[in-house]
């Protein structure tokens, strides 16, 4: 039981080291590589009114757009985050289906071969083989669903804008293993 659980510690590391948030403007002018002209946004200023425009005009300290034919100027003091519409990444949805697809798997895998053959040295393999067979197909199946989701994501935030942080680590702690996750919120 201890190989197993040493197993998905190492997946949990594994997908913990890859899953990365995704890097979003702070400033304007970093904001000017991730928007063109045309370009439909959604502002949310320091109220936390929402307004959504046609990106007319950006510099490195205001941003004018066209909200229903007239131009509306926001400078960058006042807005806390923008958001663009577009398709959700295939990486995420890929790394999470090939976490979820290989811990249960080679967890599945492996329990029946020990099972069935007794816990023996050839176990571990077996559950690797089917961490690997089942990560593949859970990769498939997550990059799948990430295709059809197209939805909202944030490209700008002020430093004003709370900020979220989840933290992943394994736990060895004598007898017991585990994972711990955190949590924080932040503004």
């Amino acid at each position: 039981m201890t190989r197993i659980s040493f197993f998905v510690a190492a997946l949990v590391l594994v997908g913990a080291a890859t899953a990365r948030a995704q890097q979003i403007a702070g400033n304007f002018d970093q904001l000017r590589v991730l928007v063109a002209s045309g370009d439909t946004l959604t502002v949310t200023d320091v109220s936390g009114a929402r307004m959504q425009g046609k990106v007319t005009q950006l510099s490195a300290s205001a941003l004018v757009l066209d909200v229903s034919g007239a131009l509306r100027q926001f400078d960058a003091a006042n807005v806390m985050s923008i958001e663009k519409r577009g398709t959700d990444s295939l990486k995420n949805g890929a790394l999470t289906g090939f976490a979820i697809g290989g811990v249960l798997g080679g967890l599945a895998i492996g329990a029946a071969v020990a099972g069935d053959m007794g816990a023996d040295g050839s176990t571990a393999a077996y559950a690797l083989g089917g961490a690997l067979v089942y990560g593949g197909i859970g990769a498939g199946i997550g990059a799948g669903i990430d295709a059809i989701i197209e939805g909202r994501r944030v490209i700008y935030a002020s430093s004003n804008s709370p900020t979220t942080r989840l933290t992943v680590r394994p736990v060895f702690n004598g007898k017991r293993t585990g994972v711990l996750l955190s949590l924080r919120l932040t503004r």
